[in-house]
């Protein structure tokens, strides 16, 4: 009977009937005499409650059927793939969302906001983890920093910027392949990052390990190294996980699906239940997801590459572009594949920075470089042709060279591309693409193989093939990426050199360009030395004999082959002397620097009287030359000064090492006063050494005052750069504790000794390795000037107050219990009366100390850190009498003195360096 009301024709009804009534309540409104304000706010509510709930209930209608017929369609017609699949896997593309890593980000997000942070993270992980991603991601959550993305060799461009007016106040620079950047430039950036300035500056790098590249980038800003080796630390690497959140890693591929299918408006496909590997990396589970979105997996067992399957997919792109430019292929669609995808690959590998690069791209993957047909014919290929599709194909992102190539995206796409590739080439293939490399043609190639040794095998291989195709010119390459890969490149290099027929000067710029120190390059060095000796003729010039006798006996020194250094060293001194009889004021300065390094090999070999000698000729040198050219080797001068110091301290001559250090610091202060930045840390250093040179004359007072310069200096410095002087400033605190403490000022002491503890307790809790001895050292000098306060031997010291080591520095040095007398059973005097000893009897000497006697000579510690040695000084024996009961037991077990107040004759000693006298004596014993 109400059918009539259904469907549009009851609504239409229904819509008049309530206009009506809507007519007729704004007529009676009027009326009423009502403004038209309100007569149209009725008449409006009356429409709405009319046909509101019918045309929202026609919009959520047609929206369902519109999503049911796309998805109809979308399941009978073709589908339309991407123009390139593996643009998708990219992390800009923005297909699949980020998620987890959230401890990641807060610790990045806090890192930010802290004032007294460092300027410098890097973030590790192996390549397809997910580093760039995250970088985007967090670049994204940072609200009022500008992020910049920097772009390659532009470091040193952008640490010019810094410093320029205008814009944010807070910056932040994300250097992406941080380990394949120049490691010059990388330096001068970081350092220019860690200055003082009104602007915030933050530098994030990334990288796939944090390997020599980045311990030894100190080497290339020798400025400010010290700089460097505090930003370059453990403590300011983060390692990513393989795994963003705790999610497995089917579901991680089911979600991923889920969002490829939205994005390529096709179905969600089903994910199959198998076993996945969590530690693949986001890369490959991606890469999977995108395989079952566009039609899963070739193989039904589950057993697949994932990246070897969307480049079958990719390569449908290469042949679509192909086509569109006309490029002329053979008619063998097989053939025409296996083309595409070499010439791919090859620009993968090599790269390319002008069309002219390019051409040579194309030119080498389509040739086998002998008499015998390659794929085609070079001669008769269309290269411009060839070289418009592969700009074509992956556009630059355009930084850098203006006519840069671009090539395949993500990484580990290109790296397993080129190595499958170049593994089915012919030898003489191989070596026709590894010839005729520009420089960076030559990085780039091993920096991707290099790369690939992870995942590929057979990657090694193509690295031995390219390093003996063109040797000198991978010599160049592997000096860049050598430290990238540590045990890839360096040894095999060295291994070929002896045979590689470089000319002297490709040599001497090889060996100029390898850093110092470095242990991974040192087997190059030594190659490149050792080879140039080799090639001497009668005709080598004699400073060219003598310089490369004393590069290559540094070398040798670097590698701990001590005696066969000290022999070049000696041969390299002997011509520098022959030269200088014939031009003095020309080689004078070359044979200063000779046997100033000379000095040093012959300390290392133990010849002290020798090495005496030797740097006492250094000095007269260096004083001869200052005579001349002042400004020019004052430096040197005085860096030779303070060594002189050292080795006379080391022979015993106290009095000309005092002299000479007080030189050394003269000089330093000179230095200091031309140029202070430059030169204040290093008379901070020969101020604390000076200091050590007073203490070990008597003089304490005057060493007293000395280490309180050290001191000052060395607050000034950290005042400026914490990082990079704190170790200093501690060792400097930590030697002012043991001057206060010999001048009697105890509770001084006392306070700088805690100072100097806390100090290297904030260092240990970010390089533990590092700074771990030194801590045991200041804890034990903290406990020696905590047990000084006690008021000596003639009252026992409470448990607590002197012995607050009960931390792990002695286990540090290997010991199961701490040997000092309150923590060798317990950490209380209570724990004592437990024992059965009582708090007025102690233990014999041997049952308190069965320690040798020179563990504690080993940890730095100048006397025996057991409490019979923490009288010290000049004060008789730690043991008291405290009963007679006592006084019985020591002279039955024969009594103990301690040596340092009983000069014993020639007996047994205990293991506290104690010797048992033939009877107790109260002379020792008051």
């Amino acid at each position: 009977m109400l059918l009539w009301w259904r469907g549009w024709a009851g609504r239409v009804v229904a819509g008049l009937l309530v206009g009506a009534i809507g007519a007729a309540a704004a007529w009676a409104l009027v009326a009423d005499g009502k403004d038209w304000s309100a007569v149209g706010a009725g008449v409006a509510a009356a429409l709405a409650g009319a046909f509101g709930p019918t045309l929202v209930a026609a919009v959520g209608a047609g929206t369902v059927r519109l999503r049911e017929r796309r998805a109809a369609v979308a399941g009978v017609r073709v589908p339309q793939l991407p123009p390139s699949v593996a643009w998708l896997l990219h992390p800009t593309s923005g297909v699949v969302e980020f998620f987890g890593r959230r401890q990641v980000l807060t610790e990045l997000t806090t890192w930010c906001a802290g004032r007294d942070a460092g300027p410098v993270r890097l973030v590790v992980a192996p390549g397809g983890f997910g580093k760039t991603r995250l970088a985007y991601r967090f670049c994204g959550l940072l609200d009022g920093w500008e992020c910049w993305w920097i772009a390659h060799e532009r470091e040193e461009a952008t640490a010019g910027l810094l410093d320029e007016p205008g814009g944010a106040g807070r910056v932040l620079l994300v250097v992406d392949y941080a380990d394949a950047r120049d490691p010059a430039g990388l330096a001068a950036l970081l350092v220019a990052a860690s200055q003082p300035r009104r602007r915030v500056v933050r530098v994030l790098l990334l990288a796939r390990t944090a390997g020599p590249w980045w311990t030894s980038l100190s080497s290339y800003h020798k400025a400010s190294a010290a700089v460097l080796d505090a930003l370059t630390t453990s403590a300011n690497v983060i390692a990513l996980d393989a795994a963003a959140d705790d999610r497995s890693a089917g579901a991680v591929v089911a979600d991923a699906a889920a969002q490829f299918a939205g994005h390529l408006d096709r179905p969600v496909p089903v994910v199959p239940d198998r076993v996945r590997d969590r530690g693949a990396g986001l890369l490959r589970l991606h890469a999977e997801a995108l395989l079952l979105v566009l039609g899963g997996p070739r193989s039904a067992d589950g057993r697949f590459d994932v990246i070897g399957e969307v480049l079958g997919h990719e390569a449908r792109y290469w042949r679509a572009a192909a086509d569109r430019t006309r490029l002329p292929l053979p008619g063998d669609p097989e053939q025409a594949g296996v083309m595409l995808r070499r010439v791919v690959a090859v620009a993968a590998l090599l790269g390319a920075t002008d069309r002219e690069q390019a051409e040579h791209v194309v030119r080498t993957a389509l040739a086998d470089g002998t008499e015998n047909d390659g794929l085609v014919d070079p001669d008769r290929v269309d290269v411009a042709r060839w070289v418009g599709w592969l700009y074509h194909l992956y556009p630059a992102d355009g930084a850098g060279a203006v006519d840069r190539l671009g090539t395949l995206q993500p990484d580990l796409l290109a790296e397993t591309l080129a190595v499958n590739e170049l593994t089915t080439c012919t030898r003489d293939q191989r070596a026709a693409i590894f010839t005729g490399l520009t420089a960076g043609q030559a990085v780039q190639a091993l920096t991707i193989l290099g790369r690939a040794t992870i995942h590929h095998p057979a990657a090694v291989d193509l690295i031995e093939i390219a390093l003996q195709t063109d040797t000198p010119v991978m010599a160049d390459a592997v000096l860049t990426v050598a430290l990238q890969f540590p045990g890839t490149f360096a040894a095999r290099l060295a291994a070929l050199l002896p045979t590689a027929n470089l000319d002297p000067q490709q040599m001497r710029d090889l060996a100029g360009r390898v850093p110092f120190p470095t242990r991974e390059l040192n087997p190059v060095a030594l190659a490149l030395t050792r080879a140039a000796l080799d090639q001497e003729t009668p005709d080598t010039p004699d400073i060219d004999r003598a310089w490369w006798r004393t590069w290559h006996a540094i070398r040798l020194a670097e590698a701990g082959r001590r005696a066969e250094a000290l022999t070049a060293s000696q041969e390299a001194v002997a011509l520098f002397r022959e030269l200088v009889a014939g031009n003095r004021d020309g080689y004078l300065p070359a044979l200063a620097l000779s046997v100033n390094n000379h000095a040093v090999r012959l300390a290392d070999a133990g010849r002290r009287a020798e090495a005496l000698t030797a740097i006492e000729d250094a000095v007269a040198y260096y004083r001869e030359l200052v005579e001349g050219n002042r400004d020019a080797y004052l430096p040197y001068l005085a860096g030779s000064v303070n060594n002189y110091a050292s080795r006379l301290a080391e022979a015993g001559r106290r009095v000309e090492a005092l002299t000479a250090s007080e030189e050394a610091v003269a000089l330093r202060r000179e230095l200091v006063a031309g140029n202070r930045d430059a030169h204040l840390p290093y008379l901070a250093m020969s101020v604390n050494n000076y200091a050590s040179r007073l203490a070990e004359a008597g003089r304490r007072v005057e060493a007293l005052t000395a280490s309180e310069e050290a001191v000052a200096l060395r607050r000034e410095l950290v005042a400026g750069n914490r990082d990079a002087h704190l170790p200093y400033l501690a060792m400097s605190v930590n030697n002012y504790a043991s001057r206060l403490a010999e001048a009697g000022r105890r509770v001084e002491a006392l306070t700088a000794s805690e100072e100097a503890v806390a100090l290297r307790r904030e260092l240990v809790a970010g390089n533990r390795d590092a700074h771990l001895p030194y801590l045991a050292s200041s804890v034990n000098n903290h406990a020696i000037a905590l047990a000084g306060r006690g008021g000596g031997p003639k009252r026992c010291p409470p448990a607590r107050k002197p012995f607050p080591c009960t931390g792990s520095w002695w286990k540090a040095a290997g010991m199961r219990t701490c040997p000092t007398w309150p923590c060798r059973s317990t950490t209380t005097r209570s724990g004592w009366r437990r024992r059965g000893g009582g708090s007025k009897r102690w233990p014999p000497a041997r049952k308190l100390s069965p320690f040798g006697g020179s563990w504690w000579k080993a940890t730095g510690t100048r006397t025996c850190p057991t409490w019979p040695g923490l009288c010290g000084g000049r004060v008789a024996c730690a043991w008291r009498w405290t009963s007679r009961r006592w006084k019985r037991s020591q002279r039955r077990e024969k009594g103990w003195a301690c040596t340092r107040c009983w000069p014993p004759p020639s007996r047994t000693r205990s293991p506290t360096g104690c010797t048992p006298p033939p009877k107790p004596s109260r002379t020792c014993m008051r």
